[in-house]
């Protein structure tokens, strides 16, 4: 009885469990592979959503500074036109 006993562990162990491995390698391999392909490209996008986010807050920051510049220039040309028609004799105008 005990001699059966081995000779049907060691045919499972050598045998069994090798069949019960690859038939779970095949088995779960597509679903492994679907998971991975599913969860690969949403990282992606939210890297580059995390990236495009970064650009347009840096690109608004510039904005804000070019208009600043710009109001900053026209000012200055307001203050420089008042000047020369002050020293010209005249009489400072608003152009705007």
């Amino acid at each position: 009885m005990e001699d059966m006993v081995i000779a049907v562990v060691a045919i499972f162990f050598t045998i069994g469990i090798p069949v019960l491995a690859m038939a779970t390698h095949f088995a779960l391999r597509p679903l492994v592979k679907d998971l991975a392909e599913a969860l690969g490209p949403r990282k992606r996008e939210r890297e580059t959503i995390a990236r495009l986010t970064e650009r347009v807050e840096q690109l608004e920051g510039e904005s804000r500074e070019r208009g600043e510049l710009v109001d900053q220039l026209a000012e200055a040309e307001l203050f420089r036109r008042q000047l020369e028609e002050r020293a010209a004799g005249g009489t400072p105008r608003d152009s705007q």
